[in-house]
């Protein structure tokens, strides 16, 4: 084989024997129901915009609201409501009070840690 690829001037691969794949032909005919993915983006707009109302809700407990912060993030998010978040964590930043904290749990006090180093703002690890 050597000498044949000499020759020819293309290199020699060694030929692979792959299953026949467990999908089948599934995927060669798929076709998009445009629609169908309407109906869901307007089956999404009255969610999005409660959850839009209750990120800028002001009666909301600021460690509920920094925890909805949070759950927005992780479900990856927080690109549809940056601009809400960003005003939010502004005021709850100004807002902050670190004595507030020694009355809190462990939890609620990592998730105010990490949504406010997340977004930017230097808050301290220590008191």
């Amino acid at each position: 084989m050597a000498a044949n690829s000499k020759t020819t001037g293309e290199p020699v691969r060694p030929l692979a024997n792959f299953p026949p794949s467990a999908w089948g032909d599934l995927f060669l005919s798929f076709s998009l129901d445009n629609s169908k993915l309407e109906g869901y983006a307007k089956a999404m707009e009255e969610p999005k915009e409660e959850l839009r109302r209750l990120i800028i809700d002001p009666a909301m407990d600021t460690n509920t609201k920094l925890s909805l912060i949070y759950s927005v993030h992780r479900l990856g998010l927080t690109y549809l409501f940056l601009q809400e978040v960003e005003a939010q964590l502004d005021k709850l930043f100004k807002d902050l009070n670190l004595q507030d904290y020694d009355k809190a749990d462990l939890y609620t006090i990592s998730v105010n840690f990490q949504v406010f180093r997340h977004h930017g703002y230097k808050l301290s690890c220590g008191t």
